[in-house]
């Protein structure tokens, strides 16, 4: 095989280890797919760890697939699972922000911890 090739297996296996990694984090759940969950709950953190929280209309929107409802019984799940909570926001209370639980910042940080080690390591040709 050659060089780029080889390269190129070293970077799909990281992504695979992180596709790997992902779920393993949430305990092999089937319930959270990458491509569902992934845009909702790394945003919803980096955004409360930016000191902006989303509203639900924003976590809706950074997911990027599903109708409507479909993105808020998404939310609801992560809700009901202990991942996020929704808390009421501005003077007349008619915003609602979703916000990542410890249990989610704990789970987030430790997956996105290995997961750029295993992607360092590929780059720098330690596959």
């Amino acid at each position: 095989m050659d060089k780029g090739r080889e390269e190129i297996v070293v970077w799909a296996q990281a992504l695979e280890a992180y596709a790997r990694d992902w779920d393993e984090s949430f305990e092999r759940r089937p319930s959270y797919f990458t491509q569902e969950f992934w845009y909702l709950l790394v945003n919803c953190m980096i955004a409360s760890w930016q000191g902006h929280p989303m509203t639900m209309s924003q976590a809706c929107q950074a997911m990027k697939s599903g109708s409507n409802r479909t993105r808020e019984e998404r939310i609801k799940r992560a809700v009901d699972d202990g991942y996020l909570v929704k808390a009421r926001a501005g003077n007349d209370g008619r915003s609602t922000l979703i916000q990542p639980t410890e249990k989610l910042e704990s789970l987030m940080t430790g997956h996105l911890t290995r997961t750029r080690q295993i992607i360092l390591k590929a780059l720098n040709g330690a596959g």
